[in-house]
């Protein structure tokens, strides 16, 4: 019998293992995309990523026989509201651990006053694209992470169903017919994005943003100083799109075409027979 135990995350102690857990689990795994370790800091610190303005969260570790075996998150956005979310959701194969992460983080929400749980969303529904569901053996890339296939199936197994999908296509950088003269004035790169600042103002535009792909770094502050000093980025991911993907994501494909970039990761795709590269999914349950 598996004995499981979940704690919240309180000290440094704890904390760290907390941050470290997923790159202990897959930092040897080539299709695992590792995030840069500063964002990742900044994004779990309360004093500093700006959803802890308004909203409250708590962490959670599980242990299986005393190790670390997984982790979660449990927030809300503000006070009050109805839905509660989950997130950071890492996990070894275990149901039964997946389990008992899920329902400690509903049991957080509960007692906030949340009716439903929806994840991962780390912290907001923009900063991940949920858990992968499809395309297993296609490596990660930063704004889109890889998964083993048991973190979508120990969350159904936990009662969970999916709530949506995103569907990813690998495009070529540029599409016949569109030039870079078409696009107008840069925007300025988030800097919350996943990509910190490592972002590449050269393809963010005002309403469709991408980032690099820094996974060859594999993580390596000093790699990724010097990648991002000579833009030397094979590839990109489009994170966030305000308006209308045949128009805005063909104009990314030109801005980074002049950029030198060889590949695009898209939300859309001009060719809607073809089927996606990758599927990931939020998954939901009411409380």
């Amino acid at each position: 019998m598996t004995v499981v135990a979940v704690e919240e995350v309180s000290g440094r102690a704890a904390y760290k293992r907390f941050f470290e857990f997923a790159y202990q689990q897959f930092r040897g795994d080539p299709k695992w995309s590792p995030p840069v370790v500063a964002v990742e800091r900044a994004r779990l610190d309360h004093h500093r990523n700006p959803f802890f303005d308004g909203g409250d969260g708590e962490y959670f570790l599980a242990r299986r026989m005393g190790a670390v075996a997984g982790r979660i998150t449990a927030h809300v956005a503000a006070k009050g509201v109805a839905d509660g979310w989950f997130g950071f959701y890492d996990v070894v194969d275990d149901p039964a651990v997946a389990a008992a992460l899920v329902d400690q983080a509903a049991a957080w929400l509960r007692d906030q006053g949340c009716t439903t749980m929806t994840g991962p969303a780390s912290f907001t529904p923009d900063d991940d694209p949920g858990v992968l569901v499809d395309g297993f053996e296609i490596a990660g890339t930063t704004g889109r992470p890889w998964h083993p296939p048991w973190y979508a199936s120990h969350l159904e197994a936990a009662g969970l169903h999916r709530a949506d999908e995103r569907r990813t296509w690998r495009l070529p950088p540029a599409e016949p017919g569109v030039a870079a003269g078409a696009i107008t004035t840069l925007a300025t790169p988030s800097s919350t994005g996943v990509a910190g600042r490592f972002a590449d103002p050269r393809i963010v535009l005002p309403e469709i943003e991408a980032v690099p792909d820094l996974t060859p770094a594999r993580g390596s502050a000093v790699a990724l100083a010097r990648r991002a000093k000579k833009h030397q980025w094979q590839g990109c991911t489009i994170v966030r799109i305000d308006g209308e993907p045949s128009t805005l994501v063909p104009q990314l494909q030109a801005a980074a075409d002049a950029a030198g970039y060889d590949w695009i990761v898209s939300p859309w795709s001009p060719d809607g027979t073809r089927p996606p590269e990758t599927v990931h999914a939020r998954f939901t349950v009411e409380l």
